[in-house]
């Protein structure tokens, strides 16, 4: 290697030093977060803009009346329009409020231009947040259906044997559905003194919850109510057309009607003395059943939602985070979460099914119990719903009881797992064993106090640009947008791969561009993060305000970041393109086309992904 060569490879690697230097320099002096400056300028206009503004009206109402009428005027015909457009009064507040405040901020911030600016975007990504999806508004519960003793004994004159009276039997059987499928079944009976099954027995069929599929489920239950005497049936959950997504109780229905015949047919038992006991999402095939079905024995609910799952998983979510301690936006976007309605093929539209005409068909008996732990339950509406209900068919043949301590599964503790609490199935083989006479004993509602702060109801309605299938739409487009400007970018390099000049952004527009999206994503992260901490929480009963407050703090505060940044980005793409037009610069067109779509594709993704985050709730709400 000559003396030349060497000269010129030591001179090219200067060259790249002191570019990288200037590079770096250049960050410093202009970085993508707000720089100290900023920071500095910022404070000052904190402080001037209060002066400024009531000097500014002050100024409009001595010397501009004439001025200050006109915008009166306008504001009012701008109210009226919005009035017979169907707006309420919190969003015609709201939308006066913000654009009032944002020319009243433009017209004070002239030098301070990106503090002015950011605080009207942050006042516009509010508004939308505000005026796009239903807020959390519960209202109060009131008092129903009041135990009148502790004592949770089933009354009446009727005599009936022990739990572990009788020795059991247990038999897999197999049962049909409707699809022409068989599932099993586990079929227990009580033994006589000789060994056989008991004969004139009435018959019970247990219906799934959630939380159990199988006929290894309802163990302490069947067998509680077998060793007292009643034959019991526990099938497996019926799975025809039933997924996360897509469920058909009245179909449920159908496919449980075979184990009732099952029971029915059977020698052992009598034929009109054959009922069901529904657990929490199978109290809604339950209650079906009894409408349906004039000869159904009696009804046992046992923590039962009653109402639509939207109005339940809403009561849940807010009384597990309430109990949790979380700022009131994330109680908005719980009720935004579950008033989506429009999501794509109909997803999740079991959640609006409403029993309301089968429990007014319901003539049997109707034994209801809840343990006061049951957060996810609606422990007041529930029974004062059901007791509503059936009265339309002249059934005055309800039966409360609550047991204090125990979870949604009955038992005490958080697990379902264990024994069931305590009087639990005592209480359920007398009322069961002791028909017809024990349906309607006196206490009719006994146990410990329930405790329901808000009824269960269902959010609004988002508006239509804020719809399920929308919004996931807008969520996602955001994302393939920045998935795009990113390959778009790595792309773009390709050509240096061979010393070819790559696709290029004047600085600082490419590296903010970068630091917008990576801002906005971290946005995203953290929020979800969040919500994922205070899920955690709130399912282990337990509390921790540094994650609650702290989490939702750190979030709100990645997304101011992000929309200071996006503000600068903005205001310099103005200034380069100002440059370039007027002829400050040398060179023709600022930006090649390839350039001008992968800056167009993140600033798009970024300001999208930024509204779906107002939606969410996650700058500060309006009203």
């Amino acid at each position: 290697m000559g003396a030349q060569e060497r000269d010129r490879r030591r001179s090219e690697r200067e060259r790249r030093r002191l570019e990288r230097a200037k590079r770096r320099e250049a960050r410093r002096a202009d970085p993508a977060h707000p720089s100290r400056r900023e920071l500095a300028a910022a404070i000052t206009w904190l402080r001037v803009v209060p002066r400024r503004a009531w000097a500014l009206l002050a100024r409009l109402w001595r010397e501009e009346r004439a001025r200050l009428a006109v915008m009166g005027a306008g504001v009012l015909v701008a109210v009226l329009v919005l009035a017979l457009v169907g707006a309420g009064q919190a969003e015609i507040v709201g939308i006066v409020t913000t654009v009032a405040l944002g020319a009243l901020v433009l017209a004070v911030s002239w030098d301070h231009r990106t503090a002015g600016a950011v605080v009207v975007t942050v006042l516009a990504l509010s508004l939308l947040g505000s005026l796009a999806g239903p807020r959390w508004s519960p209202q109060p519960a009131q008092d129903a259906l009041v135990p009148s003793t502790t004592d949770t004994r089933i009354g009446g004159p009727v005599a009936t044997v022990d739990v572990g009276t009788y020795d059991i039997r247990a038999t897999e059987v197999s049962l049909p559905q409707e699809d022409g499928t068989r599932v099993d079944a586990l079929l227990r009976q009580p033994l006589g003194e000789d060994g056989e099954p008991l004969t004139g027995t009435l018959g019970v069929v247990f219906m799934h919850g959630a939380g159990t599929h199988t006929w290894r489920g309802f163990r302490e239950q069947a067998e509680a109510l077998t060793s007292a005497g009643a034959t019991t049936l526990v099938p497996d959950k019926p799975t025809q057309d039933y997924t996360l997504t897509e469920r058909d109780y009245e179909l449920m229905a159908d496919n449980y009607a075979h184990s009732i015949d099952y029971l029915r047919a059977l020698p052992t038992v009598e034929a009109d003395g054959v009922g069901v006991y529904a657990e929490s999402e199978g109290g809604f095939p339950g209650v079906v059943t009894a409408g349906r079905d004039p000869d159904l024995a009696f009804l046992v609910l046992a923590s039962a939602p009653v109402v639509q799952l939207r109005q339940q998983a809403t009561y849940a979510a807010g009384t597990y985070l309430s109990n949790v301690g979380v700022p009131e936006p994330l109680l908005t976007a719980v009720a935004r979460l579950l008033g989506t309605r429009e999501l794509p093929g109909g997803a999740f539209r079991y959640a609006d099914f409403d029993a309301t005409s089968y429990q007014q068909r319901i003539t049997a008996p109707v034994l209801m119990l809840y343990g006061t732990a049951d957060s996810s339950m609606p422990l007041v509406q529930g029974p004062a719903t059901i007791w509503r209900d059936i009265q339309a068919a002249g059934n005055t043949r309800l039966t409360v009881r609550y047991y204090a301590g125990a979870n949604h599964g009955l038992k005490l503790g958080h697990s379902t797992d264990g024994a069931l609490a305590p009087g639990v199935a005592r209480d359920l083989a007398r009322w069961v064993t002791g028909l017809p006479a024990t349906a309607s004993a006196e206490p009719h509602v006994a146990g410990a106090t329930p405790v329901q702060d808000f009824w269960a109801q269902a959010p609004g309605r988002a508006r239509w640009y804020a719809s399920g299938d929308l919004m996931l739409a807008g969520i996602l487009t955001g994302l393939g947008l920045l998935a795009a400007s990113g390959a778009g970018w790595a792309l773009g390099q390709l050509p240096r791969l061979v010393g070819r000049r790559g696709m290029h952004l004047p600085d600082p527009v490419g590296r903010w561009t970068g630091a917008l999206a990576l801002a906005v994503l971290a946005s995203w992260v953290l929020y979800l993060a969040y919500v994922g901490m205070v899920a955690r929480l709130a399912l282990s009963y337990s509390s921790n305000p540094w994650v609650s407050y702290g989490g939702w703090l750190a979030a709100q505060l990645t997304a101011l970041l992000a929309v200071v940044i996006l503000v600068k980005l903005v205001g310099r793409i103005r200034l380069v393109r100002g440059h370039v037009r007027h002829g400050r610069d040398e060179g023709g067109r600022w930006l090649t086309l390839p350039s001008a779509a992968v800056l167009t594709s993140a600033v798009t993704g970024s300001v999208l992904l930024l509204a779906a985050l107002a939606y969410w709730g996650l700058f500060p709400m309006l009203g």
